[in-house]
């Protein structure tokens, strides 16, 4: 009798321990605020992947997790665009690119300028590919790269039509006086942030 009420004790013992589950640690804030950051940055951008005669870049590096439309032109890529896709919560922006308000869109299209975008190594011009997503194909170019635009240029158009100089010179407005600016100055044939 005894012998069974050691067993029973025994086996009690066993299945309260082995139901108890281990005591996991808690989050702390700042590791959730930095799993939170990391969810939310800007994708990193991919590496330059050789396909046929052309280097491809899958994810090339974007303003932020917004909505694009990406062009490079000369050294430059501009973007139009930065909606945010429904459900998706806006992650910071990529430090290398400067945002302003689109001319003429009534503040909801922002147009962001990179003038110093990833190229792989050696000569090359690159494009964005946009049909499925963003895509940047890279050919071997031996063109010299023409000036480099203006580090103050303000970011402000897409199209041609959104200057009232009708021309959009890589993401900033082209100009010949200030009046040809919606906002800066007209300098180096561009409209620039006006000097602080």
């Amino acid at each position: 009798m005894r012998v069974r009420l050691a067993l029973f004790e025994l086996m009690l013992l066993a299945s309260i321990v082995g139901c108890q589950r281990p005591k996991q640690a808690q989050p702390n804030a700042r590791t959730t605020a930095s799993a939170l950051e990391a969810a939310l940055a800007p994708r990193r951008a991919s590496r330059f992947q050789l396909v046929g005669d052309t280097l491809r870049q899958a994810q090339p590096r974007l303003p932020d997790t917004g909505e694009w439309r990406c062009a490079e032109r000369d050294g430059v890529v501009w973007c139009a665009g930065g909606e945010t896709a429904a459900g998706v919560v806006s992650g910071p922006a990529d430090p290398g690119y400067r945002c302003g308000a689109r001319w003429g869109s009534g503040g909801g299209e922002r147009v962001c300028i990179d003038d110093h975008p990833d190229y792989p190594d050696g000569s090359y011009r690159c494009a964005f590919e946009q049909e499925r997503g963003s895509a940047r194909v890279c050919r071997p170019s031996a063109a010299p790269q023409p000036a480099a635009l203006p580090p103050r240029a303000l970011p402000a158009c897409w199209l041609d039509r959104d200057c009232p100089a009708e021309h959009c010179e890589r993401g900033a407005c082209a100009c010949s006086t200030s009046q040809d600016c919606a906002r800066g100055r007209c300098a180096e044939g561009v409209c620039q942030e006006a000097k602080p």
